[in-house]
C-alpha cells in the first residue's frame, strides 16, 4: 500500500494516545487511506470531531479541524458545509457522543441531509471516562454504571436513519477490512449525508469485563457477531454488515375513497309537506328526518342524535337549507346520510 496516505495524518503527533489494540487507529488509518486514493487533501477537506477517544481523531489528521464541544460534532459540520459547500466535510466521533448528547443533532442533521459523511466509531462503551454504559451498549453487558447487566436495550442507530429516505447508512467492523474501506469509500462518495457505523473494540474498558484476553479475540467475536450482505439494502438487520441507501423520498399518498351514491330522482322519491316532515322529530323511536335543498335526509344514524340526552335533536324535523348553506361545515354533514323523500 503506497505510504503517501501519512501526509494526511500529523505524523509528529504520533505515536497516538489510544491503547494497544484499540480499533480507533484502524478507522483513523483506513479513511486517511481512502481519502488519499480520492485524492482529497488539506484543500478541499475538514474534519470535525467531537468528545471522547474517538474525538480526537481530527486532531491527528492534517487538515483544517474543528474540536467541538461534547454532542455538537454535527451541528459545526453542516454549518461548514453550508458556508463552504466546496468543501468535503468528513465526522470522525464514537456513538457516545454522536447519539446520546448528540443524538437530537443526529436526528435533525440526517433530516436535512447535508452532504457530511460521517464516521461513527461505535465501541458500544464509554471508553474515555471509564467504562460505562452507553447508548449502544447491549441489553446485558457489565459495565461500570451495570455491574450486574445493562437493563436497556440499545439504541438502533440503522433503524433510525433507514426510516426516512434520502439516506445512506453503512455498518462495518474493524476486523472486515476489505469491506471497512468499500463502505469508507461509497459514504464519502454519496451526495448527502452519510453515516458508517464501524463496530469497533475497547479492549481495556469493555473487552476484559467480556472477558476477552486480547483485541484479536474481540475481533473474531465481530467476525462470530456479524456476516456481509452483498448488494445495497433498503435496511440491515442487526447481525448484518452492509449498506443501506435510498435516494429519493417516497411519501405515499392517502387514496381518499370517494362513496359515488346512486342519484335518484325526484319524481321517484316520496313527497313530504313541511308539516308530514315535522313529526319526524325523533321523539318516541321515530326516525329522525331533515330537509335540504328539497330532499329529504334520514339523520337517524348520526352520531349526534344518540344517548340519553339526545343532543341536537332541536334541528329535528326542519328545512335546515338556509342553516346548511350559512354553516361551516355545509353540505358535509348530511350527504352520508341516506335520502328518504322530497319536500313539496
Amino acid at each position: 500500500m503506497d505510504r503517501s496516505y501519512k501526509e494526511l495524518l500529523k505524523m509528529r503527533r504520533f505515536p497516538h494516545t489510544w491503547c494497544p489494540g484499540c480499533g480507533i487507529g484502524s478507522v483513523l488509518k483506513n479513511v486517511a487511506m481512502v481519502l488519499k486514493e480520492l485524492g482529497w487533501n488539506d484543500k478541499d477537506t475538514v474534519a470535525i470531531s467531537g468528545i471522547g477517544c474517538s474525538g480526537r481523531m481530527s486532531g491527528y489528521m492534517n487538515l483544517d479541524a474543528v474540536h467541538t464541544p461534547h454532542g455538537r460534532a454535527l451541528t459545526a459540520a453542516e454549518t461548514i458545509k453550508t458556508v463552504r459547500p466546496d468543501l468535503n466535510v468528513v465526522v470522525l466521533s464514537g456513538d457516545g457522543d454522536l447519539a446520546s448528547i448528540g443524538g437530537n443533532h443526529l436526528l435533525h442533521t440526517s433530516r436535512r441531509n447535508p452532504d457530511i459523511t460521517v464516521f461513527c466509531n461505535d465501541n458500544e462503551i464509554y471508553g474515555l471516562t471509564g467504562g460505562q454504559a452507553g447508548p449502544t451498549t447491549p441489553k446485558g453487558t457489565k459495565t461500570l454504571t451495570s455491574p450486574r447487566g445493562e437493563p436497556y436495550l440499545p439504541l438502533r442507530i440503522g433503524r433510525i436513519l433507514t426510516q426516512q429516505a434520502p439516506y445512506f447508512y453503512a455498518r462495518t467492523t474493524v476486523y472486515h477490512l476489505n469491506h471497512f474501506k468499500i463502505c469508507i469509500r461509497e459514504a464519502l462518495l454519496w451526495k448527502g449525508f452519510s453515516f458508517v457505523d464501524i463496530i469497533s473494540d475497547c479492549i481495556e474498558l469493555n473487552g476484559r469485563r467480556l472477558g476477552f484476553k486480547t483485541a484479536h479475540q474481540m475481533f473474531k467475536w465481530f467476525d462470530e457477531r456479524f456476516h456481509i450482505v452483498e448488494g445495497v439494502k433498503d435496511h440491515l438487520r442487526e447481525d448484518e454488515l452492509g449498506i443501506a441507501k435510498a435516494e429519493t423520498e417516497e411519501v405515499p399518498k392517502a387514496k381518499e375513497e370517494v362513496k359515488v351514491k346512486a342519484e335518484v330522482s325526484k319524481e321517484e322519491l316520496k313527497p313530504f309537506t313541511l308539516e308530514e316532515l315535522k313529526t319526524f322529530d325523533g321523539a318516541d323511536g321515530r326516525p329522525i328526518y331533515i330537509a335540504y335543498n328539497g330532499k329529504i335526509y334520514d339523520l337517524s344514524s348520526s352520531p349526534l342524535f344518540q344517548g340519553d340526552k339526545r343532543m341536537r335533536c332541536h334541528i329535528a324535523g326542519k328545512d335546515l337549507t338556509r342553516d346548511i348553506e350559512i354553516a361551516p361545515h355545509g353540505e358535509d354533514l348530511i350527504f352520508k346520510f341516506p335520502v328518504v323523500g322530497k319536500l313539496r
